[in-house]
């Protein structure tokens, strides 16, 4: 970039925040599905009370580097990402950004992580905590409010939940 005077500058932008969905974060993090975009943990290590190791992107990268087949031949690439758990890009986007780690800049979209983590967790271990009775009950007592869903017949029983019900 030049400045008024016409000299070059070199300009560096920061990479703060990405606001991502699930999908989309283990997209930018390189790794394959039902994989941690910000830990090393797999699917059957969600929920464990152990915290994994922090997913790095100098760690990615160095998985990718190690990597001895060609990105061309995409059966024998995508074979050898599946042992560190990579969803097979060769050249992600943060591989030239200085400082920059998806642990770090990967924001949750509030909907999908704060809704439904509430949903999937929180209520099932007020459930565990409670019994599906007792959680009913002080649900259906609570006063009708305008605006708001009122569940007179409890929540335990619901099968699916939409952002606006939540």
């Amino acid at each position: 970039m030049s400045d008024p005077l016409g000299n070059l500058c070199y300009c560096f932008t920061p990479l703060v925040s990405y606001i991502v969905d699930t999908p989309e974060s283990a997209m930018l993090a390189c790794v394959r599905g039902q994989t941690s975009p910000v830990t090393l943990a797999k699917y059957d290590q969600f929920g464990d009370p152990n915290q994994c190791q922090i997913r790095k992107g100098a760690l990615t990268l160095t998985q990718l580097q190690s990597i001895n087949a060609d990105p061309a031949d995409v059966e024998a690439y995508f074979k050898e990402c599946e042992k560190y758990r990579l969803s097979g890009v060769s050249h992600p986007f943060f591989r030239d950004w200085p400082l920059s780690c998806p642990s770090r800049f990967l924001t949750p979209e509030c909907l999908h992580h704060w809704h439904h983590f509430f949903w999937d967790h929180d209520l099932g271990w007020c459930i565990e905590a409670l019994g599906s009775r007792e959680l009913d009950f002080h649900f259906s007592v609570l006063l009708p409010v305008t605006s708001v869903h009122h569940f007179s017949q409890g929540v335990t029983q619901l099968k699916q939940v939409t952002g606006r019900t939540q």
